[in-house]
């Protein structure tokens, strides 16, 4: 027996069989007999366990369940089979089922139903076969809420018109089978179509992956909106065609419904669906039906190739709706408050378990104050202000231009906009440990704490550490959870520290840094695992794209420009508040300082080694979507002066800053006239060793903040010059 699709009164059309063409029914079944083997064989994987082995597409498979880590903010995400979902699980599909609704088409020789569901505020997609061209959308309405409330009781349903006038684009039932309608006017009811939410499209490689159960909402044979939750096993993929495959025991379904993964993102647009002779249940009855969906990747790629032929009207409708999976809201997005990630997780492990000590008592028992008192040394902290500055806090920015100006041959370089990259990744010399006379930093040793935390590359590297990427004086290692580094590590040569034009590329004067309009993705590891353009633009109302190796610093020798280029790659990349460039004088300008101060006028070997990267330690962690926003960043900069090996360690902190937002308008947005800060600490490698859960004992013995941190209580000192920085 055929399941039921469309479904038609007083007519011919009860079933598939009627509902689609005969060449277009031959069509399908000849695709699910096809992959009938691939859905035997992955049926009978999830049955053992292994539903993770169904997928047979690594860069699908990681990406899903990255995503699904990321939602669930665990460190053992559940998937697949597994029938424990988090809390949220219900909330989002209350909301994702309010989009749906019923098609209703009456003639005099035929009414028809179906489903369909809202992709934005004003556009709603159903198959093909369900309304077939412009003329039987103009006669089609949409009903919303018609279904039964917690209660048992009707709710009131709100119809609408369909406006093919204004947008009806239409792919054949032998092709992709949806049909696109622009939503007209209320015909009765009082619901708002804005408050019915949308389920956007999209065309990313995360909404899926074989072995998932899947969620249906319908109203299946004309009746009330009914849900079938996590009963639908998506077994095979037909890439070629765009389809999907998922087997199920129950029999009712209905066309155009929206098929959704267990974060309620829509993944198929159901099609089709029939008992299958060749599956049976424990029984021996023919139990299951087999279903064929349209991938919304195909359909969302086969609107995009149409969107430039429209119309004006048509192409802002379409274009608005393409962009909406971005957000998911309609609504300008805020940064929300979530648990600790997988990745924290091991942070948080090792720092309970590390055994690096800083070089000063970080408690110490003084006999001359009260029964119950201690005297606590902790790293400085330099508070967020704002309101007009000090004198003291506005010289920053005079000390350091003196500093450069009293110094010949300093001057250091800048962004260079006019960027080629070299694909040819083996050129790239990468970070040299042994840089600095008498030291050897090895990153594979500084990262082995938090090993699990690496992101692995596409190929095998010649590196010491298989998830280092070398890139012209410097390297990055990704976290595979965050998508965000966990440490660079920088090579600076005094001596040839030269400055790029931005607009040649070429050698130029100092100028300014400022954010850059193109960067690039690296093809050495797998995009799901880098924070990419996509989200820098959907949140560009709270951050910029902050270079952690700075673009000013690898860029010296002989192949400077590389070196400049190098450093706008997204894996160099991490989400900073928008205000990071313009109030962390110190933070930017430590490398420059050494450089001049502690190195310039001694005669020695003019070499830098820097580390740097994000820190996840807030009381409570911050999300960006799925992406927890880092509260702070480090800074290790290391040298041989004249007193031999010496290190400074700085930690700039934007939590206080993260609920100011670029554009707010009104409350919110911070006076021009008063300066924001970022909050800049003084630390000691220790804390950063701990904070981090990175292994950087090597360089506690050089820490130049032994002893030099004021005890709290004993001292007010605010880091207001760079003099304060001990580089001797």
């Amino acid at each position: 027996m055929p399941l039921i699709c469309a479904y038609a009164r007083g007519g011919a059309m009860g079933s598939n069989s009627a509902d689609l063409r005969p060449g277009t029914l031959q069509a399908v079944r000849e695709r699910l007999a096809a992959s009938l083997d691939k859905r035997k064989l992955n049926r009978e994987k999830v049955a053992s366990g292994d539903w993770s082995g169904a997928e047979p597409n690594d860069t699908r498979a990681l990406a899903y369940r990255l995503r699904i880590d990321r939602k669930a903010g665990h460190a053992e995400a559940t998937y697949g089979t597994n029938d424990f979902q988090p809390a949220a699980f219900l909330p989002g599909g209350a909301r994702a089922r309010r989009s749906v609704a019923m098609t209703s088409m009456d003639t005099p020789g035929e009414s028809r139903t179906g489903t369909g569901f809202l992709i934005s505020t004003k556009l709603f997609l159903t198959n093909q076969h369900v309304i077939k061209n412009a003329e039987e959308a103009a006669l089609t309405q949409i009903l919303f809420d018609y279904e039964l409330d917690d209660r048992g009781e009707i709710v009131p349903e709100t119809v609408f018109a369909l406006d093919p006038s204004t947008l009806f684009i239409a792919s054949d039932e032998g092709d992709l089978d949806y049909a696109l309608v622009a939503v007209g006017k209320r015909i009765r009811g009082t619901g708002d179509l804005a408050g019915f939410g949308f389920s956007p499209l999209s065309n990313t490689p995360d909404r899926h992956q074989l072995g998932i159960y899947a969620n249906i909402v319908q109203h299946p044979n004309g009746q009330r909106k009914s849900v079938v939750l996590r009963n639908n096993l998506v077994l095979s993929r037909d890439d070629d065609k765009g389809r999907l495959y998922y087997e199920t025991d129950t029999l009712e379904g209905s066309s155009g419904s929206p098929v959704h993964n267990d974060l309620w993102d829509v993944i198929a647009l159901h099609h089709y669906g029939e008992v299958s002779a060749d599956i049976d249940g424990p029984d021996g009855k023919q139990t299951r039906s087999v279903n064929e969906g349209i991938r919304i990747s195909s359909i969302y790629d086969d609107l995009g190739r149409r969107v430039d032929a429209l119309p004006d009207q048509s192409r802002a409708l379409l274009q608005d709706a393409l962009v909406l999976w971005k957000t998911d809201t309609p609504t300008e997005r805020t940064l929300t408050p979530g648990p600790r990630s997988a990745s924290d997780l091991v942070v948080s492990q090792v720092r309970a378990e590390s055994s690096i000590s800083d070089p000063r008592p970080q408690m110490e028992h003084d006999m001359s104050l009260p029964e119950g008192e201690t005297k606590i040394i902790v790293p400085l902290e330099i508070s967020i202000k704002i309101g007009q500055p000090d004198a003291a806090a506005s010289s920053a920015h005079r000390e350091l231009s003196k500093l450069s100006a009293s110094t010949p041959g300093t001057a250091l370089r800048s962004l260079a906009e006019a960027q080629t990259i070299d694909r040819n990744y083996s050129n790239r010399n990468g970070f040299d440990p042994g840089f600095v006379p008498g030291l050897d930093i090895n990153l594979a040793t500084v990262v082995a704490s938090v090993g699990a935390n690496v992101a692995p590359l596409l190929e095998p590297s010649d590196r010491p550490l298989p998830g280092e990427l070398a890139y012209q004086n410097f390297s990055v290692v990704m976290n595979k959870t965050h998508r965000i580094a966990i440490v660079t590590a920088t090579n600076i040569d005094g001596e040839t520290y030269i400055a790029i034009d931005r607009a040649t590329g070429g050698p130029s004067a100092h100028q300014p840094e400022r954010e850059a309009d193109t960067w690039f993705k690296d093809s050495r590891i797998n995009e799901a695992l880098t924070l990419t353009n996509d989200f820098y633009q959907q949140w560009g109302h709270f951050f910029d794209r902050g270079h952690l190796t700075r673009r000013n610093d690898p860029t010296w020798g002989p192949n400077a420009s590389r070196a400049n280029t190098d450093t706008f790659h997204f894996t160099n990349c991490s989400p900073q508040h928008w205000k990071f460039n313009e109030s962390t004088d110190f933070w930017q300008g430590i490398e420059r300082y050494v450089l001049e101060q502690g190195l310039w006028e001694t005669g020695l070997n003019k070499r830098l080694t820097v580390l740097q990267g994000p820190l996840y330690d807030a009381p409570q962690p911050l999300y960006a979507d799925e992406v927890e926003v880092p509260n702070a960043f480090w800074k290790i900069v290391v040298w041989k002066g004249k007193g031999g090996l010496k290190a400074v360690a700085l930690v700039a902190d934007q939590s206080e800053l993260l609920s100011i937002p670029r554009d707010k308008g009104g409350a919110g947005k911070p006076d021009d006239k008063k300066p924001v800060q970022i909050s800049q600490f003084r630390s000691t490698i220790a804390e950063v060793a701990r904070r981090s859960g990175l292994d950087l004992h090597v360089l506690v013995p050089y820490d130049t903040a032994a002893g030099d941190l004021p005890h709290v209580g004993e001292a007010n000192i605010r880091l207001t010059a760079f003099s304060q920085i001990n580089v001797s």
